[in-house]
């Protein structure tokens, strides 16, 4: 099987296309992210759609999509693709399968963000459901919280498959520098507040990075700023040992208007009220999805598992779940491609 695929994520598409590798098909990728460099490629896009007006993505851009790549496209069996979902519109026309996984908050830029309306929620929605219906576009989440967010939003059944990020399996935790690190996008300090000898603050995400580094530290401490985050899926298949604020931390730091889960949705978002019982679906309070993750009560605690878990014990318990996560896995998506 031949796919296209056209995205604004990096991560979930190289996933798609190493796994996909492995099951005999190819995808050929358009990624219009501006992080790119994560995976050594470059950006790419098209005459019609691009990262300067994909937010104003509509029915004329799609119109004028089709009418442009009708040729070029028509050779490939299907479409497969993740952020945004809209995306799906862009390859109706062809009435062959769409892939559309969902893997943060489905509605942008239709439902949230600067140019969302009503109108275009409503455009999109009856689009993927429509889709759906019919067949020809197959609805999937990467993570528990968005399966749920995008049946109670834009409706039908979204299946859920995780990543597994197979672009990384020769990386292993070995902790050689014995530091942790953190690893957040908070803008009210709370990582500085966060003291202990081994954590190396020097360490940003904010700067470009190496995954290969990664697995010289004893772990990494997140502070969630979304609900799913494709590193951390990265970081659970690296073996590297996973320290996590507990649910009740969390949300004790949410309603102290802490700096945390800032991108569980979009600003200006039309898909409310969301409940904060959700968070429970988190990637990493999923012990079916991810046990050996370390929860932490407070920044106390925290110290005390930095100073006694066992590194090498953890890193196994996740690698050993990890190789059987792939199989499963694999097996999902060979059910799924129509």
């Amino acid at each position: 099987m031949k796919l296209f695929n056209i995205d604004m994520h990096i991560s979930i598409i190289h996933d798609i296309k190493t796994l996909f590798q492995e099951l005999g098909h190819h995808v050929e990728s358009c990624c219009m992210s501006g992080h790119t460099w994560v995976n050594n490629e470059q950006q790419r896009t098209t005459e019609v759609i691009h990262p300067g007006n994909f937010t104003a993505i509509n029915q004329d851009i799609c119109d004028k999509f089709y009418t442009r790549y009708q040729k070029e496209l028509e050779e490939y069996d299907g479409f497969i693709h993740s952020y945004p979902p809209a995306f799906a519109m862009l390859f109706k026309k062809w009435n062959k399968p769409i892939y559309t996984i969902a893997c943060t908050r489905y509605e942008y830029p239709c439902g949230s963000g600067e140019s969302c309306s009503r109108e275009r929620l409503k455009w999109l929605n009856e689009g993927l459901i429509s889709g759906h219906k019919n067949g020809q576009i197959i609805l999937i989440a990467n993570n528990l919280y968005d399966k749920k967010y995008c049946e109670q939003f834009c409706g039908a059944e979204w299946k859920f498959i995780p990543s597994i990020c197979k672009y990384i399996d020769h990386l292993t935790c070995n902790g050689n520098n014995d530091k942790f690190i953190v690893w957040e996008r908070n803008r009210d300090g709370l990582k500085r507040e966060f003291v202990h000898p081994k954590i190396d603050h020097t360490f940003s995400i904010s700067q470009p990075y190496d995954r290969s580094t990664l697995i010289n530290y004893a772990g990494i401490i997140h502070i969630p700023y979304n609900i799913s985050i494709m590193s951390a899926f990265e970081h659970y298949a690296m073996g590297i040992p996973m320290f996590v604020p507990s649910y009740d931390l969390l949300m004790s730091w949410k309603k102290q208007g802490r700096d945390v889960l800032s991108e569980l949705q979009f600003p200006g978002n039309l898909n409310t009220p969301l409940s904060n019982e959700w968070v429970h679906l988190a990637d990493w309070y999923d012990t079916d999805n991810m046990p050996g993750v370390i929860l932490f009560d407070n920044i106390k605690h925290l110290y005390e598992l930095l100073d006694s878990y066992d590194r090498t014990k953890v890193t196994e318990q996740m690698k050993k779940f990890h190789s059987l996560k792939k199989i499963k896995v694999a097996t999902m998506w060979k059910e799924t491609l129509i």
